[in-house]
């Protein structure tokens, strides 16, 4: 009998009841600063609506992933989440919102290397930028629509116009859009050899022109997860000069490569700010088919896996790692689809001077954020309430990547870097700002222990 009594207040001690007034009904949840915005398109970030019944412990922490959901929506300045809790069991919910400024017109300076390293180590000659004007329109009809114009001038001749709409059914899942671009060169990159790109210029003759449409399908079936299909349209050509200095650039000694392809993206994205991170992962999957049709100029497949870790390591203290694969079919490709690191954020820090060609590869980048100043200046004296709050982060940081590059032509392009282990580290410096802008100076060193200064400004929308 005393087992059993023992047994009994055991159990029952492990296993109490949940009792009713440890939940709370969502009563009601009011807005505010929603100008423009439509209100379903701020009311479908929220992974709760009224009526819902939330745990009372759990309360703090839904409404925080709630508010940074509705910030990486990229239509607000500020959000801030504020609830009550009433006597009978129910939440009310405020939330404070500061619109972007939606119609953005700002000039365009671009370098037309590959980074900032590589245009200083070629001269830093400005016949070698790129300069023009983007003009944006984020929230068009308040519905976070995208209108875009994007025009260039210089080493670049381009005009892109593109159309995106987040939600067109009723239960806002799914999105499309479409894209179309021209762009020309004078000047063209027509080879890499000893991992460095070789560059062709003619002062009277395009050396290659560039059209391509398209349009894409997207798909949200959960708050974090967006699934991508987009088929484009693409027709390239190049100057007769172009093809007899590379006769591999495409691949069949040919001016002209027309193709359609098809690509499916899918993103999951659990991140707290999608300009500059700090807590949070995401998931990427690219599946990218050049060529469709027996009659296309190319047949070529290439899938990219990518994954970003962030988390805080204390209250100043935070660490990010990324790493990234791909591979791509056939071995044998032509020098223009060919894109292994160096392109783009595609790199292992302290290799910027190098394109690595080859159609398999991975990296890992890994770094160390110290929070040195994160705060919002008030501008008083200016009126536009979308500017004169202007959010400042400086983080100092510590970091060191990784990276491998498989190609079985080395013979022709010399490449030194292609088929061995690639590593760096360094120090540097971010800044942090409004409208997504991340201005970053590094230091690195790479494996030759050779060392340069690395600067770079992005922005994200």
């Amino acid at each position: 009998m005393l087992l059993f009594t023992f047994l009994f207040s055991l159990f029952s001690t492990s296993f109490k009841p949940i009792l009713p007034d440890s939940f709370v009904v969502v009563n009601e949840i009011v807005l505010n600063g929603h100008h423009k915005t439509k209100e379903s398109i701020i009311l479908r970030e929220l992974d709760f609506k009224i009526g819902d019944t939330l745990f009372i412990n759990d309360v703090n922490k839904r409404l925080e992933i709630n508010r940074r959901k509705i910030v990486n929506t990229n239509l607000f300045v500020s959000v801030d989440i504020h609830h009550q809790l009433t006597e009978n069991g129910q939440l009310n919910i405020q939330i404070h919102l500061q619109e972007q400024w939606f119609l953005l017109g700002y000039p365009v300076f671009l370098l037309a290397d590959r980074n900032f390293s590589e245009w200083w180590d070629r001269g830093h000659d400005f016949n070698r930028t790129i300069y023009g004007i983007d003009l944006i329109h984020s929230n068009f009809r308040g519905r976070a629509e995208r209108l875009s114009l994007h025009l260039e001038n210089g080493f670049t001749q381009r005009i892109d116009v593109g159309y995106k709409i987040p939600y067109i059914n009723k239960a806002q899942k799914t999105g499309m859009g479409f894209s179309i671009s021209y762009m020309t060169n004078n000047n063209v990159a027509f080879r890499s050899l000893n991992d460095t790109l070789f560059y062709h210029r003619s002062k009277n003759e395009t050396m290659r022109e560039r059209f391509s449409t398209a349009v894409f399908l997207k798909k949200r079936f959960a708050f974090y997860d967006n699934h991508t299909f987009e088929l484009r349209f693409n027709n390239i050509s190049i100057n007769d000069t172009i093809r007899k200095l590379n006769p591999n650039y495409f691949a069949n000694h040919g001016t002209l490569q027309r193709y359609l392809q098809f690509t499916y993206y899918f993103n999951y994205d659990f991140r707290d700010n999608v300009a500059y991170p700090l807590r949070g992962k995401r998931y990427e999957l690219f599946i990218n088919k050049l060529g469709i049709s027996p009659n296309d100029d190319i047949n070529q497949l290439e899938i990219t896996g990518n994954y970003s870790y962030y988390k805080p390591l204390s209250t100043k203290w935070y660490l990010g790692i990324n790493v990234e694969a791909k591979i791509s079919f056939p071995n044998r490709q032509p020098f223009y689809n060919t894109r292994g690191l160096g392109y783009g954020s595609h790199l292992v820090r302290g290799y910027e001077l190098y394109v690595v060609d080859g159609g398999k590869y991975f990296y890992g980048r890994n770094t160390l954020r110290y929070e040195l100043f994160n705060k919002k200046i008030n501008l008083k004296f200016l009126k536009t309430k979308q500017f004169n709050k202007i959010p400042i982060g400086v983080y100092p940081t510590l970091f060191g990547d990784y990276g491998y590059v498989e190609n079985r032509f080395t013979d022709e392009n010399k490449s030194k870097l292609a088929n061995k282990m690639l590593y760096s580290y360094g120090c540097g410096l971010d800044l942090v700002t409004y409208y997504n802008l991340v201005i970053r100076f590094n230091y690195a060193i790479n494996s030759f222990n050779k060392g340069h200064f690395v600067f770079n400004i992005g922005r994200e929308f």
